[in-house]
């Protein structure tokens, strides 16, 4: 999905407004001020996950991970994709090009970003942690081939 030159589809329309999103970045916009102190406060037991988008598996990246102490989840190349976060932003998309004019400031869309999430119902979220089992399941039995997720 593309608003002007915000792209929802990428999961981070923020940060692609000026160029593409690099490794220097993602650690620079997102891990070291957003994910990383996150990550600390909820304790060593915590894992990061990710996807393998070249941004998050540049050496810049892995480096500062690594020096941070943020544990991570191992993602192999040819995953099916069970990340429930997936669902919501398709939801979120839908919100957004229904409710909404598109942007002609990040302002604008950052504002109606966050609204539009906040009016989320809880029972999305409900329903898309307990799919978890069935995604983990389904999965398994496809040897790591297509789901319906």
């Amino acid at each position: 999905m593309v608003w002007g030159a915000f792209s929802l589809h990428h999961r981070t329309p923020l940060f692609h407004v000026q160029g593409n999103l690099t490794g220097l970045r993602y650690r620079d916009e997102i891990l070291r001020p957003l994910a990383v102190p996150t990550l600390q406060q909820m304790g060593p037991q915590t894992v990061h996950q990710d996807d393998n988008a070249r941004p998050h598996r540049a050496r810049v990246v892995n480096d500062f991970l690594q020096q941070s102490g943020v544990n991570r989840m191992e993602w192999p190349a040819c995953s099916p994709d069970l990340n429930p976060i997936e669902n919501l932003w398709d939801e979120l998309d839908r919100k957004m090009r229904s409710n909404h004019p598109p942007p002609r400031v990040v302002q604008h869309l950052y504002q109606m970003l966050q609204a539009e999430w906040q009016a989320l119902p809880q029972r999305i979220f409900t329903t898309l942690v307990n799919s978890m089992r069935t995604r983990c399941v389904e999965c398994q039995n496809s040897q790591g081939g297509y789901t319906h997720y």
